[in-house]
């Protein structure tokens, strides 16, 4: 449980604070330090934690992969990071000929991601203890399938969330009705958090059961954020954050 419950802290935290700060260009700047600042730190918990099993080592895997993740995010939410802005007029999503230029928006946010997870491959090359690469790994694919939604059309994609700065993103996202990769979507995340869950209680030892719980708790709250990308909802969980930064 301990690892059940780190996962949705920093789920929730992290993502309320990427949030918040996007109030002005001086909170923005100091997310992207304080963020640089902890990728250090987890990048270094990752190296000292390569062949802990325990479940201790384990979490504190977690979190060197969260703290990279958090940096991705950080960069992205606040226009450091991001892509090639569209210029001119552009084909409405979801069409073939909105695909370019949706992918071009995000394409270096993308390609830092893929970069870190690069990385963490060879940084954890004979470790035993992969979790942190695994986590990160696992943050970015469940954003790649939200944006897919997203793209695709869904009832509630939830702009308001994009601070002013990322306002030229709005033009890729679909029409406001569910498509139906959004319930294929849901279907084959549960499918894997199933499957997760079910390692985490049949792993051999404490530390693949923590890892297994991990990675089931992140699937899930993918299942729960596709979900709410289906339903109109007036009031979110991170509605105090937004209150913070003026929205």
């Amino acid at each position: 449980m301990r690892g059940v419950g780190l996962v949705i802290l920093f789920w929730w935290v992290a993502t309320g604070l990427i949030i918040a700060m996007q109030a002005n260009p001086i909170t923005r700047f100091a997310g992207l330090l304080i963020s640089t600042v902890l990728a250090v730190v987890g990048t270094a918990e990752i190296r000292s934690v390569r062949d802990d099993l325990s479940a201790k080592g384990i979490r504190r895997g977690f979190l060197g992969g969260a703290m990279l993740w958090a940096w991705v995010s950080a960069s992205f939410y606040g226009g450091y990071i991001t892509g090639i802005h569209p210029t001119g007029p552009l084909a409405a999503a979801p069409s073939w000929a909105a695909v370019p230029p949706a992918i071009a928006a995000t394409l270096v946010s993308d390609a830092a991601a893929i970069l870190l997870i690069l990385a963490g491959l060879v940084m954890d090359r004979d470790a035993r203890n992969r979790t942190g690469l695994w986590s990160l790994t696992l943050f970015w694919g469940v954003q790649q399938l939200a944006k897919l939604n997203v793209f695709f059309g869904v009832e509630n994609p939830a702009a308001n969330f994009l601070p002013p700065h990322l306002a030229y993103l709005h033009q890729f996202f679909g029409p406001p009705v569910n498509s139906p990769f959004l319930w294929m979507s849901i279907a084959a995340t549960i499918a894997l958090t199933a499957w997760a869950s079910r390692n985490a209680r049949m792993a051999p030892s404490e530390g693949h059961r923590q890892a297994a719980a991990i990675y089931a708790t992140i699937l899930g709250l993918a299942v729960l954020e596709l979900i709410v990308l289906g339903i109109p909802l007036e009031q979110t969980p991170w509605d105090s954050f937004l209150r913070a930064r003026g929205s």
